[in-house]
């Protein structure tokens, strides 16, 4: 019997290698291979550093992204919605955002997965035995219940609802930083062009005071503050020309572009310091929709239904999970096949780990009403700041009419002989001021409008509205319970 069993023994070996080896083969035919993707920080640089907004690619993805076709490229004037457009396909802070989402999708595939199992090769050498070799090998399978198979990929696609959700609101970051970036760069512009005017009349008021004090008609103190007056206004000037250099900087950081691809680049925003007014039903409409749908209330709302899915997996954890063992051994001369059971075995019933996903619950939900406490607040105080300045508005426009009036009469006295040219020009100069001052509480206006919009998270005018309707008939995401229903990238306004 002995001498039956010597060539399994020395067969034995030799078959084990073959059986690890097909094991291994096989584990390994179908894995992914690896592929090299380096980085080249001098190439990518230099890429960024020849992006221009009259790229002929541009123009297609722009096409594929606006609902309205552009009748030239590139366009005389860009207006809102087209820098906008720009905007979502070059910022890179967006770029990485969506790269986040497709990470944590990845996720859902994972948790979708079965669990590994462990493979353990195993020998022995008894050293006076007859049959001195054992091998072996042996699987540990952990078996997932369909309930925890369940809440892993429960929680998975969570968290890529709310990536979807962190993407909306990094897109409504960059919509704020460019939608302030053109706003001080268009009321800039504007300041320029009365300041130059106002530079014009204050230099024609030093020339006629300086031709009074040659005459001996004025003291020479008299000239004085017409010349600080000019020079106030050539420091006006400079500021100003500095706000616009900064703002042309802060919208190409928005539009992904290095900022001397926006020079000599005209931009159109007709209502500026105009803002159209809403009407009380389609504020209402917006109100509530911010209220229910706002990006960074969908997050909230996603980190609650984690919560509640960590507590709920928390829960099922207190309960046993079944682990099978099945294997094979040569076991000195004598074949074997074992087929262990085993369970992991939680005594503390998990009690730890149920009491802090309980309190991330409750924290969760707490910082979710706070955030839908602080809406309300933001909201109304948004829309009250716009009233203000609409009123202030009014004020300064009843104002200018007054000194215009002013100008339009010192103009008849003059050419009647009841008023010199010192006069009409001082009152061309106050029409002046108060036209600037009209043009900073429009200013102050639009800003409020601004802010409104951020509070909102939507669009209330201009070509805007209609790339945010357009966006917004995209596919639809499964979201958790409670959560708004479609996270598109911009709320639209009214949709």
């Amino acid at each position: 019997m002995a001498d039956q069993l010597i060539p399994w023994q020395r067969g034995a070996p030799g078959r084990w290698r073959w059986v690890a080896v097909v094991l291994i083969a096989g584990a390994g035919a179908a894995c992914a291979h690896y592929q090299a993707k380096p980085l080249e920080p001098r190439l990518s640089a230099q890429q960024f550093a020849e992006r221009r907004l009259s790229d002929p690619r541009l123009r297609d993805d722009i096409g594929r992204l606006s609902p309205q076709a552009m009748p030239a490229w590139p366009p005389s004037a860009w207006n809102r919605g087209q820098l906008l457009a720009v905007a979502l396909l070059r910022n890179p802070e967006l770029s990485v955002a969506q790269a986040q989402v497709k990470a944590v999708l990845a996720h859902e595939t994972t948790a979708a997965q079965a669990a590994n199992p462990e493979l353990t090769l195993q020998s022995e050498y008894a050293r006076h035995d007859p049959h001195p070799w054992l091998y072996g090998i042996s699987l540990g399978w952990l078996l997932r219940s369909s309930e925890r198979r369940g809440l892993d990929i429960a929680l998975a696609h969570v968290d890529t609802v709310n990536a979807h959700f962190k993407l909306m609101d990094q897109t409504w970051a960059v919509r704020r930083a460019l939608a302030a970036a053109l706003s001080d760069a268009e009321g800039a512009r504007r300041r320029l062009t009365l300041l130059d005017r106002l530079a014009t009349a204050q230099d024609r008021l030093v020339a006629l005071e300086t031709q009074r004090i040659q005459g001996g008609e004025d003291p020479p103190s008299e000239l004085v503050d017409s010349q600080r007056a000019r020079i106030d206004v050539e420091q006006q000037q400079a500021e100003q020309r500095a706000i616009g250099a900064v703002s042309q900087a802060a919208a190409a950081k928005a539009l992904g572009l290095p900022p001397q691809a926006l020079d000599g680049i005209e931009f159109s925003w007709p209502d500026w310091g105009e803002p159209p007014p809403l009407d009380d039903m389609a504020l209402r409409t917006q109100r509530e929709q911010a209220l229910l749908s706002r990006a960074d209330l969908g997050i909230a709302l996603g980190e609650y239904a984690a919560a509640e899915t960590r507590l709920h997996q928390a829960v099922a954890r207190q309960y046993p999970q079944l682990v099978l063992e099945p294997g094979y051994y040569w076991d000195h001369g004598i074949a074997k096949f074992p087929f262990n059971v085993g369970f992991t075995l939680p005594l503390n019933r998990n009690r730890g780990e149920i009491a802090e996903a309980h309190a991330d619950r409750e924290l969760a939900g707490e910082r979710m009403l706070a955030l839908q406490a602080g809406m309300y607040g933001e909201i109304t105080a948004a829309e009250r700041a716009e009233e203000l300045a609409r009123a202030g508005v009014e004020v300064a426009e009843r104002q200018l009419q007054a000194a215009r009036k002013q100008e339009q009469q010192s103009e008849l006295s003059l050419r009647l002989g009841a008023a010199d040219s010192l006069e009409r020009t001082g009152a061309a100069i106050v029409a002046t001021r108060a036209e600037l001052e009209v043009l900073q509480l429009r200013a102050v206006l639009q800003i409020s409008r601004n802010g409104l919009e951020d509070v909102l998270h939507a669009p209330l005018s201009g070509p805007e509205v209609e790339l945010a309707k357009f966006m917004a008939v995209s596919a639809p995401v499964d979201l958790p319970e409670h959560a708004p229903e479609h996270p598109t990238r911009i709320s639209a306004g009214g949709s």
